[in-house]
C-alpha cells in the first residue's frame, strides 16, 4: 500500500512539472522574434539609407543648376540673394506697379505685372531696359543678353562688346572685335540686317533708321558720326565730329544732341541728321549745359518732343520742338536730389529722388511716390523702350 502511494504521488509530481522543452521553445520563439525584429531594422535602415543618398544626389544637382530669368514663386523675395542684408520682407506687386515701370535691385527686378526675375546667372547685372522683347540686359564684363517673357536668357553680343538700344526697343547696335552690327531684336535672340568694320575704338550710340549714330576717337578728344550698316559690308572709316559732346536720343529724322558753339564757349541742344560728307549740325537757341562726359543724365521722350534735367533740387522739362523753332519752353518739378529721368509716356516722366520717386508731367503736374520699404536703398527704375503690351 505504502508503495502504491509512494508511486502515485512520484507519478503526480512528474505531471505537475514543466516539461524540459517549453524553455527551449521560449528561446526559439524569441530567438525568432529578434530576428524578425532585426530583419525590419536592416530594412528600415537601408530605406533611410537610399534616402539620404537620393536626397543629397538632388542637392547636389539642384547647387549645380545654372539659374534661370523666370522665378515662377513670383515675388516671394530670398533676402539672401539681395545685396542689402537688412531686406527681409518680400515686395507687394501692387506696389511696384504704382511706380509705372519695373523695379531693379541688383540682378532682380520686380516687374509691374508681378513677377520676380534674376538675372544674375552671366555675372553682375550693370544696366536693364524693358524692351518688346522682354528685358535686354548687360553685365560689367560687356556681355550682353535678353531674357525673354517666357522661357531661358540668350546671349545677344559676347563680353567685350559695347552696344545701345533703339528709342523704340526693337533693334541692338553692337560693336565686337572692330565690327558694328545691326540686328533687329526677337524673342529668340537677334536677326542681323548688316555688319561693317569700324576703328577699334568705335562704340555706338544711337540709332536712326538704318544708320548708327557712333563715337570715335579724335586728337582732342571724341567725336560723333553716322555710320550707315544696313544691307551694307566692307569698311567703314567715320570722319568724327568733334564738336558734337554727346547725344541725348533720336526723334522721326533726326537725333537730338549737344554740341559745341564755335570756340567751345557754351553747349548747346542740337539736332544731328546724317549728310555728305558729314553729319549736319543744326544749334539751338538752348544753351548752357554742362558736358556730359561719360555719364548723360539727360533723357529725350520717345517723340523726342521733351528733354528731362536734372537740375540740383529740380528736374527741368525743355520743350525740344519749341527749341528748334526758336522758342524755348522750361517746365520745372521740384525734387531734392532728383536724378536718373525715366519717360513712361511721351508727357509723363519719373525720376528718382533722396526720399523716393518723383512723377512729373509736361502740363506741370507733379505727384511723389513711395519705393517700397524692403527696397532698401540699392535700387533703381528700369527704363521701357517701345510697346510692351504683346
Amino acid at each position: 500500500m505504502l508503495e502504491e502511494r509512494l508511486r502515485e504521488a512520484f507519478q503526480d509530481r512528474v505531471e505537475l512539472t514543466p516539461a524540459g522543452t517549453d524553455r527551449a521553445d521560449q528561446i526559439i520563439r524569441r530567438t525568432g522574434r529578434g530576428r524578425r525584429w532585426r530583419r525590419v531594422g536592416t530594412s528600415l535602415a537601408a530605406v533611410l539609407a537610399f534616402a539620404l543618398l537620393l536626397g543629397g544626389a538632388l542637392g547636389w544637382q539642384l547647387l549645380r543648376t545654372t539659374r534661370t530669368g523666370y522665378d515662377p514663386s513670383v515675388l516671394s523675395a530670398d533676402p539672401t540673394a539681395l545685396p542689402e542684408p537688412l531686406v527681409t520682407a518680400s515686395i507687394n506687386p501692387h506696389d511696384v506697379a504704382s511706380l509705372g515701370l519695373d523695379l531693379r535691385i541688383g540682378d532682380l527686378l520686380w516687374t509691374t505685372d508681378g513677377r520676380r526675375l534674376d538675372l544674375g546667372a552671366h555675372g553682375d547685372v550693370e544696366s536693364v531696359y524693358r524692351v518688346p522683347a522682354g528685358w535686354l540686359y548687360g553685365n560689367a564684363s560687356g556681355g550682353v543678353y535678353l531674357q525673354p517673357v517666357d522661357g531661358r536668357s540668350v546671349e545677344i553680343a559676347p563680353e567685350g562688346s559695347r552696344w545701345t538700344v533703339g528709342d523704340d526697343g526693337q533693334r541692338i547696335a553692337v560693336v565686337t572685335d572692330n565690327q558694328l552690327t545691326m540686328a533687329d531684336l526677337t524673342r529668340e535672340g537677334t536677326t542681323r540686317l548688316g555688319v561693317v568694320n569700324v576703328p577699334a575704338d568705335t562704340a555706338p550710340t544711337a540709332l536712326l533708321g538704318d544708320r548708327v549714330l557712333a563715337t570715335g576717337k579724335v586728337s582732342s578728344g571724341r567725336g560723333y558720326e553716322f555710320v550707315s550698316v544696313v544691307n551694307q559690308s566692307g569698311w567703314a572709316d567715320p570722319a568724327w565730329n568733334p564738336a558734337v559732346s554727346g547725344v541725348l536720343g533720336t526723334r522721326s529724322d533726326a537725333a537730338v544732341g549737344l554740341a559745341w558753339t564755335a570756340g567751345e564757349k557754351q553747349l548747346c541742344l542740337a539736332s544731328l541728321r546724317p549728310g555728305s560728307p558729314g553729319m549736319s549740325v543744326t544749334m539751338t537757341e538752348l544753351c548752357g549745359f554742362e558736358s556730359p562726359g561719360e555719364g548723360i543724365t539727360n533723357n529725350l521722350s520717345p517723340d523726342g518732343g521733351w528733354l528731362a534735367e536734372p537740375a540740383g533740387d529740380q528736374l527741368r522739362l525743355l520743350n525740344v520742338d519749341n527749341a528748334l523753332i526758336g522758342t524755348p519752353t522750361v517746365k520745372v518739378c521740384a525734387a531734392a536730389g532728383v536724378r536718373a529721368p525715366i519717360w513712361i509716356d511721351n508727357r509723363t516722366v519719373v525720376a528718382s529722388y533722396d526720399d523716393g520717386v518723383v512723377r512729373c508731367q509736361t502740363d506741370g503736374t507733379r505727384k511723389l511716390l513711395e519705393v517700397p520699404a524692403a527696397a532698401g536703398s540699392s535700387w533703381g527704375l528700369v527704363p521701357r523702350l517701345g510697346s510692351t503690351d504683346h
